[in-house]
């Protein structure tokens, strides 16, 4: 069977020379970006159900994003769906920044919970997304400082973060990872304590259940008195968690036989009994108990190191890091593989291991890469570094807005001439309406004999006539209909790109539904304009005229073929006497050619001046 490992190994190696690869062709690497780009913009202006007047902000954002999501092995399309889940989680159109997409993606790797949950979690007890990162990286380090899994204990957090509305937790979600640490530590689900602080809210409950501690002989903590018990309920659910970790600890016994913990015969039947009252379960409160007493001889060991702590933190993680040898004493294990007994740890030996903890990764992010292997973090990186330097190139304000631009223009254009020819359909079936019915009355009519097949025949040929004719106004329309959208779909824009205002500029000088005839009178009337009609193929005849000065002169017209393509028709007042031949000769020489060319190229840089 193949290695897991080694196929990774080679996915990566593979990604990593497809990345370098892209180095070779950057301009088709760069097109390629952008395309992506717009597609993944396209789609969540789509999911936010927008216009597109956010679609250049959402491009940058995304831009921005990629590089934080890829490096953790996640794609440019992964950074635009935790923008949209932070999006639903918020239940406002709001386009995160690419450090909470970065915090939250990672988050959805290290704690299997997608962006839109955590977004719903935190912002039902009134954190913000942008909030988010903080307190999960503030709520790791805590756990991390106690020696405790980070990733099982946040998703515990994430879990019950609903509880924040109904009790309170010194110092909000960090009070909260608190408690999750606690219960971890004594392996008891939290949910049972919060079940029980529901329950004793009002003094009625509060009265029954303390009453129920006292029949059976517990007093530890505020358990036996009702409005302590409320109150701490409330305003302490942690401390009642340690309360009834107290209460459990109590009638546990070290088993020097088995080297293990256990709870004693009276224990059982209170701890049975605590349930039916309090409805708190038994089998949680054994497992805690016992995780309980087990902690404490852990920390018991701690302290006959004699070691200075710096805090209570220092001396939760010793213990926690700490198991339990074959002589049934707590060992950890040194950096150099030596094992060796809590209660012989020497100052130095406790600092190095203090210190391995204080760089283990403290953000999600970190988290996130830390899981990753060496050859995958270097494809992942690699990628990362060249996708941000593309995204970035393409994600600048100038390519972005007229890029937008030309979309706008393009979709007017196309809504102008959809409303133009809205018509198309009823004119098409009107006239051939029209035309079908007098054809078949001429065939009934040849039928019937009322007509001659002379008469059929000539009458058949005025039909193919009009019908060729209707063919070729439709036509005209069309052409007419496809210009006059054009320009009304460019002076419909409303975007401010240089696109769009040069186009705008450009199509100026026409307005209402001019037809494509009165657009090329409008070119001839214009000279100096900067008009796209003007000089087009519809326009290619040229006329030279120069007025006559007197009634002897004479006109002749000549229309010649010349080299540089097109036909040009030459209207030329010359004086009496001289011949036909004199001028063909003339106008096929090579001077008179080049001198017709170097004046057109002159217009036509005139013309394409703004």
């Amino acid at each position: 069977m193949a290695d897991p490992q080694d196929n990774s190994d080679k996915k990566a190696v593979k990604e990593t020379i497809e990345t370098f690869e892209q180095l070779t062709t950057p301009i088709k690497a760069a097109a390629d970006a952008l395309n992506i780009l717009v597609k993944e913009s396209e789609s969540l202006n789509k999911n936010f159900g927008l216009a597109r007047s956010r679609i250049v902000e959402m491009q940058k954002a995304i831009a921005d994003s990629a590089r934080g999501v890829i490096s953790l092995g996640g794609k440019i399309s992964d950074a635009t769906a935790t923008i949209e889940k932070i999006a639903a989680g918020s239940r406002r159109n709001l386009i995160a920044n690419e450090e909470t997409v970065a915090q939250l993606y990672a988050a959805n790797k290290v704690l299997s919970i997608d962006a839109q949950t955590l977004v719903e979690k935190f912002g039902s007890v009134g954190y913000e997304a942008s909030q988010i990162g903080e307190n999960l990286q503030e709520s790791i380090r805590k756990v991390q400082g106690l020696g405790l899994n980070a990733s099982v204990i946040m998703k515990d957090v994430a879990n019950n973060m609903e509880v924040m509305n109904r009790f309170q937790f010194e110092g909000g979600v960090q009070g909260l990872t608190k408690m999750a640490a606690q219960a971890s530590m004594l392996r008891f689900d939290m949910k049972q304590t919060f079940d029980l602080a529901n329950r004793v809210l009002n003094p009625e409950g509060a009265i029954e259940i303390a009453s129920a501690f006292q029949r059976l002989g517990v007093s530890v903590g505020n358990l036996a008195d009702p409005f302590a018990l409320m109150n701490q309920s409330i305003t302490d659910p942690s401390g009642l968690q340690n309360s009834l970790a107290e209460v459990a600890k109590t009638f546990t016994y070290f088993d020097e036989e088995t080297k293990s913990f256990k709870i004693n015969p009276q224990g059982v039947l209170t701890l049975k009994a605590l349930e039916d009252q309090t409805h708190v379960s038994a089998t949680e409160m054994s497992k805690m108990g016992l995780a309980a007493a087990e902690l404490d001889r852990r920390l018991s060991d701690v302290s006959l190191a004699g070691l200075k702590f710096e805090n209570e933190d220092d001396k939760q993680y010793l213990a926690n890091i700490a198991k339990m040898g074959k002589g049934g004493k707590y060992e950890v294990e040194l950096k150099d593989g030596t094992k060796k007994e809590l209660q012989n740890l020497n100052q130095e030996e406790f600092d190095e291991l203090i210190e391995q903890q204080k760089n283990a990764p403290k953000t999600m992010e970190d988290i996130a890469k830390s899981q990753l292997n060496v050859m995958e973090e270097v494809a992942y990186n690699t990628k990362a570094t060249l996708d941000a330097l593309l995204y970035g190139t393409m994600s600048n304000q100038p390519t972005l807005t007229n890029l937008e631009g030309v979309g706008n223009v393009s979709r007017n254009i196309s809504r102008e001439y959809s409303r133009n020819t809205a018509d198309y359909t009823e004119n098409a079936r009107e006239k051939t309406t029209d035309i079908m019915r007098d054809v078949a009355k001429l065939f009934e009519e040849k039928e019937s004999g009322k007509i001659s097949s002379k008469k059929f025949e000539e009458s058949l040929e005025k039909f193919v006539k009009k019908i060729e004719d209707e063919g070729t106004g439709t036509g005209k329309r069309m052409l007419d209909d496809v210009i006059k959208s054009v320009v009304q779909g460019t002076q419909k824009s409303k975007g401010g790109s240089a696109v769009e205002r040069k186009l705008q500029d450009t199509f100026k000088m026409y307005s209402g539904n001019k037809t494509l005839t009165e657009m090329i009178g409008n070119a001839d009337q214009n000279p100096t304009s900067n008009n796209p009609v003007k000089g087009s193929l519809l326009t290619r005849q040229t006329n030279m005229t120069n007025p006559p000065t007197s009634r002897t002169q004479m006109t002749r017209q000549m229309s010649s073929q010349v080299d540089f393509g097109g036909t040009i028709t030459i209207k030329v007042d010359a004086p009496p006497g001289v011949s036909e031949q004199q001028f063909k000769t003339y106008f096929e020489s090579e001077e008179f050619k080049k001198k017709i060319y170097e004046y057109y190229n002159q217009k036509a840089k005139e013309l394409e001046k703004p």
